[in-house]
C-alpha cells in the first residue's frame, strides 16, 4: 500500500496528540492547551518552521485554533511574532527568553517519555520481523 504525504502526518499526528497529552500533566503551573504543547514542541525541533500557515498543515488544525494558541502563548510571554523582512503580510514566529526554561524542560519530558515508549515499541517491531520457529 502506498502512503501520501497526508496519511503520515496523519499518524504523526496521532502520535503528536498522545504526546501532548501525557505532557500537559506534566506542565499544570503553565496552564497550557494541547495544542499550544504541540506548537511549542514543533517550534523548537524545527527552526524553519516559523509561520502560522505552516503549523496549520502539519499539525492539520484550522487557522482559528492556531491563531487563538499563538495569542495565548504570545499572552503568556513564550512566542514572539515579527512581520517578515521580504513580505509584510507574514508573521514569523519565535522564542522569547523567557521561553528558554519551559523549552528546556519540555525536551527533557520529551525525552523521558521517548525513552519511556521507545522499549515495548521496539519489542513488538522487532516481533514483526522475527523469523518464524
Amino acid at each position: 500500500m502506498r502512503q501520501t504525504v497526508e496519511e503520515m502526518l496523519g499518524y504523526f499526528n496521532q502520535i503528536r496528540r498522545v504526546y501532548a497529552n501525557e505532557l500537559n500533566l506534566k506542565f499544570t503551573n503553565e496552564n497550557f492547551s494541547p495544542n499550544e504543547i504541540s506548537i511549542l514542541i514543533l517550534l523548537s525541533n524545527n527552526p524553519s518552521i516559523n509561520t502560522s500557515s505552516q503549523l496549520c498543515t502539519i499539525l492539520g488544525v484550522s487557522k482559528g485554533l492556531i491563531s487563538r494558541s499563538i495569542d495565548a502563548l504570545v499572552e503568556k510571554g513564550y512566542i514572539i511574532c515579527a512581520k517578515d523582512d521580504a513580505d509584510k503580510r507574514i508573521q514569523r514566529l519565535s522564542f522569547s527568553p523567557q521561553a528558554a526554561p519551559v523549552i528546556q524542560k519540555l525536551n527533557e519530558e520529551l525525552t523521558k517519555l521517548a525513552c519511556h515508549t521507545k522499549a515495548p515499541l521496539q519489542e513488538t517491531a522487532f516481533a514483526s520481523v522475527r523469523p518464524k520457529d
